[in-house]
């Protein structure tokens, strides 16, 4: 964080999760002011909602800076949302259907609120990342945590699709035979590839984790210490990955695919058998070499939290704009 003074305009990011929110308060020039975290209390909106007015008051109390100083509040919620209204259709983890979080929380705060699905929103907090590397207009994230799925940047704009479910590869079918997927469908690479998955597949095929409750990346590290059980497992679920990175490169033919979630955290473990895989694909085609070559592929970085930068780059946005 800076030592700056909290100079108005100020504007908050908050990333919503089944389990904690995560939020920061920046100025104009997107310095980082404060910044927090706390658990989440599912069990009714008016938690949400008062959870959220903990987070704002605690970031504007860290800076010494008063709620009339915030410009703009920007939300990043798990789940299907209707941006224009600020209502979450649908957010399972958060036991909400057709709340209208937004607009609670403009009456509480007094502030105007942008509400966006939160791998829209991390997609970019990533775009914000690269700029400091490179200017890239068409980027694909990839979020791996307990459910899989991917935004998309087009030519430096966010793109949603024509009924907002753009880059959800997580129900793109790798397997038609596999395992029976959450949304009903059969062997959807989100029952391969995701946190959950890859311990289903990790205790079927007999590892034994270092603790309770088992995690993805028990899986991951023990394979790169040479469990058999677990190299199994890594093998399969990073080729059923650079399939889908395959396809998604096909299709949309980004500059960039950055990965990220809970997967991902252990940094080497999970990517160099990915790059294998990815290795493995080249070899078949000229073309995919092109397409696949390891630059574009890359991971973002620990302790960055692309979510809470997308939403205050989504805030801006809603002052500049007023949609």
């Amino acid at each position: 964080m800076t030592n700056h003074p909290a100079t108005p305009p100020l504007f908050v990011g908050l990333d919503v999760g089944g389990t904690k929110i995560e939020g920061i308060l920046v100025d104009a020039q997107r310095r980082l002011l404060a910044q927090t975290r706390l658990p989440t209390r599912p069990a009714r909106s008016a938690d949400l909602l008062d959870d959220l007015h903990t987070a704002v008051s605690t970031l504007l109390q860290q800076a010494q800076a008063q709620l009339t100083d915030l410009a703009a509040i920007g939300i990043g919620v798990p789940g299907q949302v209707i941006p224009q209204t600020g209502v979450v259709r649908l957010a399972a983890n958060l036991n909400l259907a057709d709340y209208p979080l937004g607009p609670a929380l403009t009456a509480v705060c007094h502030t105007p609120v942008a509400l966006e699905n939160d791998v829209r929103l991390a997609t970019l907090g990533v775009q914000h990342w690269l700029q400091g590397q490179a200017q890239v207009q068409n980027l694909a994230y990839v979020s791996l945590g307990t459910g899989v799925a991917a935004g998309l940047v087009v030519n430096g704009r966010l793109y949603r699709g024509s009924h907002g479910l753009a880059g959800e590869i997580g129900h793109i079918i790798v397997e038609p035979e596999g395992s029976v997927c959450n949304c009903g469908a059969r062997g959807c690479l989100e029952t391969i590839v995701s946190g959950p998955a890859i311990v289903r597949q990790a205790l079927a095929a007999g590892f034994a984790p270092p603790e309770e409750p088992p995690h993805a990346g028990h899986v991951y590290t023990a394979a790169a210490q040479g469990d058999p059980a677990a190299q199994r497992v890594v093998a399969h679920v990073s080729r059923a990955l650079a399939l889908a990175l395959q396809s998604l490169l096909m299709t949309c033919d980004v500059e960039k695919v950055v990965l990220g979630g809970g997967v991902t955290a252990v940094g080497p473990a999970f990517f160099t058998p990915l790059l294998a895989a990815l290795a493995g694909l080249q070899a078949q085609s000229a073309l995919l070499t092109e397409l696949l070559n390891e630059d574009k592929i890359m991971l973002l970085p620990a302790g960055y939290n692309p979510g809470t930068w997308g939403a205050v780059l989504l805030a801006g946005e809603r002052l500049e704009t007023g949609d």
